[in-house]
């Protein structure tokens, strides 16, 4: 992986592989038993299986966003999107898909989160799963709220405070899970060409 990095200096600038590189190695970090400070709840590996059932196919998805798709994405989920690079799983029976899986990392107060947002093929958001919190266990939202991000709601109705409600003690850590829920769905819906 190193030595992948340090030829990315080499390829063009903004290149597909080179971004995907720089995903996968922030992804490795933040699953990284290294990382002291991480508290890891879930690896990459279960969390897909919580996505997926046995017997689906999962295909690996990463897609560099043109400058209008991304700011359509934006406008969409009324949040600012980080990167241009928008890298997802897609769970397939055959032909058919069944469903969408994209991990994501926002900062909460000043470290990061990483989460997993589960959507049905009809994108439906049906799970929210924290897997790594870097932030003291306090400022961890509770599954019951993650759970509110859930089922057949508009982008817009999940921001806290106008569709689901806030956390007392955790308004940061509320505001960046939902603002990447949002993030995701405006993005599956604009590359894909769907709307729940």
């Amino acid at each position: 992986m190193k030595a992948e990095l340090s030829s990315c200096r080499k390829l063009r600038r903004g290149s597909t592989r080179c971004r995907l590189l720089s995903l996968c190695a922030a992804l490795a970090l933040a699953f990284s038993s290294s990382n002291a400070s991480a508290k890891v709840l879930l690896a990459k590996d279960e969390a897909l299986a919580l996505a997926f059932p046995s017997g689906i196919e999962i295909r690996e998805r990463g897609v560099l966003l043109t400058a209008a798709q991304k700011d359509e994405i934006q406008a969409k989920a009324e949040t600012n999107i980080p990167s241009n690079l928008f890298h997802y799983f897609e769970g397939r029976r055959g032909d058919e898909i069944t469903g969408y899986a994209v991990i994501d990392a926002r900062t909460m107060r000043t470290n990061q989160a990483v989460f997993m947002v589960v959507l049905s093929k009809d994108l439906v958001v049906q799970k929210v799963v924290m897997l790594a919190f870097n932030e003291p266990s306090e400022y961890q939202p509770p599954d019951a709220w993650l759970d509110q991000l859930t089922g057949e709601k508009q982008i817009s109705d999940l921001i806290p405070g106008q569709g689901i409600p806030p956390i007392a003690g955790s308004t940061l850590s509320a505001q960046g899970v939902s603002d990447g829920v949002r993030a995701v769905r405006a993005s599956i819906e604009v590359l894909l060409g769907k709307k729940n």
